[in-house]
């Protein structure tokens, strides 16, 4: 399994990316065809499957494109990998000030916000990581 996975290039990987994120928001784009008056009627059972099976495929698909992409990285050259960790290292560095300035923020000042602290985190570590990047590439080109 390890040599079958050292092999594998990970074909596709933008446009399995952009598929599992298109089909992650097909039950939203379900609700809004079907109406929310006929969705409350639909049994509990079909609106677990409703949910289930889109967002399942699309972690699969999410979960495809990170080994590809982790792969990808791990058999560049010496600079790319040296790029990538330390702007992973500035992302990490930063979620983690950032986490701890929501949590007094949010506890003091809107508590029903502690609830979207994951989104408001994902959304600072992947911009910081895209900026780390760039300003990681200027360091050492």
């Amino acid at each position: 399994m390890k040599n079958f996975l050292k092999n594998f290039s990970f074909p596709l990987k933008t446009a399995v990316l952009i598929l599992s994120t298109l089909i992650l928001f097909i039950p939203v784009i379900f609700i809004g065809v079907l109406g929310p008056d006929k969705i409350i009627t639909l049994s509990e059972r079909i609106i677990r499957l409703l949910f289930l099976i889109p967002t399942f495929i699309a972690m699969l698909g999410f979960i495809y494109c990170t080994l590809g992409y982790h792969f990808q990285i791990l058999r560049g050259d010496e600079l790319k990998l040296r790029i990538h960790f330390e702007s992973l290292n500035i992302s990490f560095t930063s979620m983690l000030i950032a986490f701890f300035v929501l949590i007094f923020v949010f506890i003091n000042f809107a508590p029903v916000m502690l609830n979207w602290i994951l989104v408001f985190l994902a959304a600072i570590g992947i911009i910081s990581y895209l900026l780390a990047v760039q300003f990681v590439k200027e360091k050492y080109h």
